[in-house]
């Protein structure tokens, strides 16, 4: 392809192959898509399981004595892998790993994952107001502190309420004004099998599903170490066995709070053997 003419640019960013360019529209825009490379057969098998682990989650959340109508928590499945692990592979997905580790670094963990139900025919829809994926928080940074890779199980359109953002939100420490959202905001429409990979500081936000189907998705948020994990996914997956070095990394382990001095040096010593 011929190089785009430019005059008195002295520093320029390279792309070596898709993923950079991909990472560099998260940095310049905050937002990009990215296809995970799954057969139609492979989808219509996570969509089997999705709905069958909807059923499970709901139906052990009422055996504990929990209504999750009354608790606002109808329309997630949380740590959805631990209910259906088939999931996992959507987790590890390469492809996402790839784009991951030029936009957060060699180092960075899995801080949620859930699956997501903008239900069909809903007057009302908790994520169609405009957030952040770190909420309550006003500050700018000069790279990416943490990634959502909202992964779309159902085409993403506008009728079934596909996400909008506010392009380049993330360089700004406060919610921009209604009449400049409107004229801003972009929905992303993409088909199922698709990475929505956002900026966590872009303010985006879900749209009513106006259509008689469920619009089903999974929510990813990876971050630098230094985060907190919504889940403490050491301790609820008890079992790593099944997983590799570099997954348990991902996941949190090793990443535990010492809870004495005693516990830290033991650890010191360990590495040191």
């Amino acid at each position: 392809m011929t190089e785009i003419s430019r005059y008195g640019v002295l520093e320029t960013t390279g792309a070596r192959d898709v993923y950079d360019v991909l990472a560099e529209e998260v940095r310049l825009l905050g937002y990009s898509a990215l296809e995970a490379a799954l057969s139609e057969s492979e989808l219509d098998n996570y969509s089997k399981h999705f709905d069958e682990a909807e059923l499970q989650y709901g139906a052990d959340a009422s055996a504990r004595g929990y209504n999750l109508e009354e608790i606002n928590e109808r329309d997630a499945i949380r740590l959805l892998p631990t209910i259906s692990p088939l999931f996992w592979e959507i987790v590890f997905n390469e492809r996402l790993h790839q784009l991951l580790s030029r936009l957060l670094g060699a180092y960075y963990i899995l801080n949620q994952v859930n699956g997501l139900i903008n239900r069909g025919n809903q007057s009302k829809y908790h994520q169609a107001q405009y957030h952040r994926d770190l909420p309550y928080q006003h500050f700018t940074s000069s790279r990416p502190l943490a990634i959502n890779a909202l992964f779309a199980l159902d085409d993403f359109t506008i009728e079934n309420g596909a996400t909008r953002v506010i392009p380049g939100s993330h360089h700004r420490e406060a919610f921009p004004p209604d009449e400049v959202v409107r004229r801003l905001e972009k929905q992303v429409i993409v088909k199922r099998g698709t990475f929505v990979v956002l900026d966590c500081m872009v303010y985006h936000a879900g749209s009513t599903n106006m259509t008689a189907r469920n619009r089903r998705a999974i929510n990813h948020v990876f971050t630098i170490p230094m985060f907190r994990q919504q889940f403490h996914i050491s301790s609820v997956v008890a079992d790593a066995s099944g997983f590799s070095d570099q997954q348990k990394k991902i996941l949190g382990y090793g990443l535990e709070e010492f809870r004495s001095v005693d516990d830290w040096l033991r650890s010191r010593q360990t590495k040191a053997i």
